[in-house]
């Protein structure tokens, strides 16, 4: 019910300025790489495992990371301007 009344906004024909608005949402997490398993122990080689890691599904990030949420205005469309007889 309550997403119904949220998005019942989006049912009404679109008037006037577009404003776009982008949603970002901050998952983080600390990842401690051993020198044991890297081939050189350097910090340049654990962010390569690291992005490995992660590109190979074996670091999920959660709600447990979830760090914060951040609004931002991406753009500002004018309205179109009506012809006669409002086409």
């Amino acid at each position: 019910m309550k997403n119904e009344n949220r998005m019942k906004h989006m049912d009404a024909a679109p008037r006037g300025r577009a404003f776009k608005v982008t949603v970002s949402e901050l998952y983080q997490r600390e990842i401690t790489v051993y020198e044991s398993e890297m081939k050189e122990a350097t910090p340049e080689e654990a962010l390569r495992m690291v992005e490995n890691w992660w590109q190979d599904s074996q670091i999920d990030l959660n709600e447990a990371d979830f760090q914060g949420v951040d609004y931002s205005l991406t753009g500002i469309e004018e309205a179109p301007e009506e012809t006669e007889g409002g086409e």
